[in-house]
């Protein structure tokens, strides 16, 4: 009997075809990033192996395996092999797709993976346009080297140094598994793919730590940890809302009179009818019913639709962070902290620690309303519940309005609380784009780890915009320290090109911004400078573009040079040059904008006067960023 676990170069030693009723490849960044990352944390043991999950295939007579389950990690580990040479020939073909048979033909005929992009964006690629940006997200994704830690760096694949490159594809050509089931030659392919697609998924790991946590409860405490971790696990729905029957007891109301405080010692009242068996099974605890969580919404006024910046499991690493620091916010390891966390943890102070950071999570850490991450019209929100008299229904209903609004009625807020609001959301959202991999968002266990010491409701705006301000300039200042300069160059960011870490363009157009409105620096264009929202763009864009560079004899890797967009904006603006790349338009980010009305201030030229002049105000920006912000120096965090 033939082996089931295949190392990527053993998978590599057949060639496989994904037939037609398979979907197209549809991984995105997200997916991507995450295989990347977790390839590369696995590779600092190199006699390590990292399981990457199965494929199932079916053998055909002339040899090629048919992928039944797992064409898209099939499909990205050929795209980044071809990039980092392990392959120098096409092992993967789809049925009657030719559109995505000449892609693979094509990028392996290709000197390199970036000419082929270049090659693609200049036709029609449109049935394509996932497997295209998949080599653009192979080539540009963030890998952090210690996460977590003060030592953390920020690395691509084309950025690694020889020996990590060489270390990272032996690693995965060798210690890389995937698990690969044959089916037998009479298998009912149509019937077990339906099942496949159709099967029951696993149980969480954090419906496991949930029933661990509930084992030794008595029956009362049951069904308040019950309610509140399910209510909590709800992340895109507001807590209030979760807790619907708690929040509506009249004589305990959990979230006070107007839904705006919260009385935890109201959970000590919350008795149920239910007669429960000591000790329970998992199987039991899980299947424990829960009259809280009421399936129907039956608070209609409510409209606060959402999407949260992290996912249960996350929130969870970050509860068990607040009791241990050193733990990190890795939701792979969520059972494997519990379990080194068990002994110390006490289940209702757990969950009473879980509902108070909830509530506080919800009301001030923003939210995202769109689509997904590429919605051009994606919209940051941060809102608080309150309490209003419906004349219609006679009673009191939910509803949501700005967290810093001080109103108690319908009415709209004033200008003083639309830019406390507004500056606070452009801080978070700021970090929220700079770090969008959860298990990296230091910034935000930090900001839970102070909001977690005030009382709900009693939050002072001001307060919370300088504990944001200090963590971004100070943030600031450790990767100004720790990023080495470019050759021939002093300063850390100046000639970077595309390694310059994302954080440094998001810092240096919310700078612009403060300083539009404060007017603590006299760098030139903060006029131009007007309302903006922070996007999820993830690739650098040379402005003058790099097939320019002898001409004037200008680094156009200066930052000067550089700005931050779309993915698929960078693929359309390609080598054009900067006078047909400087359309200004609506909402464009402050140094993008800046960057294309030099270019029309000089009559179309961008070149080496125009980067210099700009070079200047940006660093004179980061040198001012603490009295541009109103700050002392900043303490470390």
């Amino acid at each position: 009997m033939n082996k089931l676990n295949k190392s990527i170069s053993e998978i590599w030693s057949d060639n496989y075809v994904v037939p037609l009723y398979q979907r197209n490849y549809a991984w995105q960044e997200q997916q991507i990033r995450q295989l990347l990352q977790d390839i590369y944390d696995n590779s600092k043991d190199p006699e390590s192996r990292y399981y990457i999950g199965s494929l199932v295939v079916l053998q055909r007579p002339d040899g090629v395996y048919e992928v039944i389950d797992g064409q898209q990690r099939l499909t990205t580990l050929h795209i980044i092999c071809k990039y980092l040479g392990l392959l120098d020939a096409p092992h993967l073909t789809y049925d009657s797709r030719p559109e995505v048979e000449d892609f693979f033909k094509g990028l392996f005929m290709s000197a390199t993976s970036r000419e082929y992009v270049d090659e693609c964006n200049k036709r029609d690629n449109r049935k394509i346009f996932r497997l295209v940006d998949a080599i653009d997200i192979v080539e540009s994704t963030e890998i952090h080297t210690n996460p977590g830690s003060s030592k953390d760096e920020v690395i691509t694949l084309s950025s690694m140094s020889e020996s990590q490159i060489i270390s990272f594809k032996e690693y995965l050509n060798n210690n890389v598994i995937l698990v690969r089931t044959v089916l037998p030659n009479d298998t009912d392919v149509a019937a077990y793919f339906e099942i496949m697609n159709n099967r029951g998924e696993q149980l969480q790991e954090h419906e496991v730590v949930k029933a661990l946590m509930m084992k030794k409860l008595n029956e009362k405490d049951r069904s308040v940890f019950s309610a509140i971790w399910d209510a909590c696990s709800q992340m895109d729905i507001p807590i209030q809302k979760g807790l619907s029957a708690y929040r509506k007891n009249q004589e305990y109301p959990l979230f006070g009179k107007n839904y705006d405080t919260l009385e935890l010692e109201y959970l000590a009242k919350y008795n149920i009818e239910d007669k429960l068996t000591s000790p329970l099974s998992i199987d039991k605890v899980l299947a424990l019913p829960n009259k809280y969580i009421n399936s129907e919404d039956v608070d209609k006024e409510a409209e606060a639709k959402y999407e949260a910046i992290i996912d249960f499991p996350n929130f969870l690493m970050h509860l068990f962070k607040l009791e241990n620091s050193e733990c990190q916010l890795n939701a792979n390891y969520l059972l494997s902290t519990y379990n080194e966390l068990k002994e110390n943890i006490n289940s209702m102070m757990f969950i009473t620690t879980m509902l108070k950071v909830r509530t506080l999570l919800d009301r001030y850490v923003i939210k995202t309303q769109g689509e997904n991450e590429e919605d051009e019209n994606l919209k940051w929100i941060m809102l608080k519940p309150y309490s209003f008299w419906s004349k219609e229904k006679n009673s009191l209903t939910l509803k949501f309005r700005n967290t810093f609004s001080n109103r108690t009625d319908d009415a709209n807020e004033n200008e003083e609380e639309e830019d406390v609001q507004k500056k606070i959301i452009m801080q978070e959202s700021m970090l929220q784009v700079s770090f969008r991999n959860k298990k990296y968002k230091n910034w935000l266990f930090d900001l839970l780890q102070w909001l977690n010491e005030k009382e709900i409701g009693n939050v002072d705006p001001k307060e919370l915009s300088t504990f944001l301000d200090k963590w971004i300039v100070t943030y600031y200042h450790q990767l100004d320290k720790k990023t080495k300069p470019a050759p021939n160059t002093e300063w850390s960011f100046e000639a970077l090109g595309t390694d310059t870490p994302h954080f440094i363009f998001n810092f240096i157009d919310y700078l612009y911004w403060m300083a539009s409105k404060t007017k603590r620096t006299n760098v030139r264009y903060l006029d131009e400078v007007d309302n903006f929202y922070f996007r999820y763009y993830n690739s650098v864009e040379h402005h003058l573009p790099q097939s320019y560079e002898d001409t004037e004899n200008v680094n156009v890797d200066n930052i000067a040079n550089l700005c931050l967009i779309s993915r698929r904006k960078n693929s359309s603006l390609n080598d054009k040059a900067p006078k047909e790349k400087a359309k200004i338009e609506p909402g464009l980010q402050p140094k993008r904008k800046i960057m294309y009305r030099i270019t029309h201030d000089s009559n179309g030229l961008w070149g080496g006067k125009q980067i210099l002049d700009h070079y200047k105000d940006i660093k004179t920006l980061l040198q001012c960023a603490s009295e541009i912000l109103s700050l002392d120096e900043p303490q470390l965090i």
